[in-house]
């Protein structure tokens, strides 16, 4: 996450740079480039804290942790606790295997156990530009809703 918040903060983010982690004896330290900083005792209730704060997730090849986390987003906006219209974008080869396993196991004729639009949800990109290109059409949005 570091690279996330220092790419943050050297666009000139506006916003705070915030942190939500869950503490592990052999985790590292805050990074330096978050303002606000936020620990949790469990996963469950960092992953909680993260969807409640966040208006859009893009979803970079990770592991275990990553897939949990990418699989509890798409299932809130799949049972929509989250607006369908939330940004779940996935870059990367990794995800796109990913995204096909799930049509080609999850939407099987003889026992289907999703419906076709679920599998559209999440948006699957090669780059960050594309990810990027997909995140502007939101932006004006989450300033005005912003507290200042």
């Amino acid at each position: 996450m570091e690279a996330a918040n220092e790419g943050a903060a050297l666009a000139g983010a506006t916003a705070s740079n915030v942190g939500i982690r869950v503490h592990l004896p052999f985790e590292q330290e805050v990074n330096p480039f978050v303002d606000e900083s936020y620990e949790h005792r469990t996963f469950f209730s960092r992953l909680h804290h993260f969807a409640l704060a966040s208006d859009a997730f893009v979803v970079v090849p990770g592991g275990i942790g990553t897939v949990l986390e990418l699989s509890t987003i798409w299932q809130l906006l799949q049972v929509q606790k989250m607006g369908r219209e939330t940004p779940l974008i996935l870059i990367g080869k990794m995800w796109a295997d990913f995204v096909a396993w799930a049509r080609s196991y999850l939407l099987r004729p003889e026992f289907e156990l999703t419906a076709p639009e679920d599998i559209e949800i999440p948006r699957c990109v090669n780059s960050v530009d594309e990810a990027v290109s997909l995140l502007r059409p939101h932006y004006d949005e989450w300033v005005r809703k912003s507290p200042k």
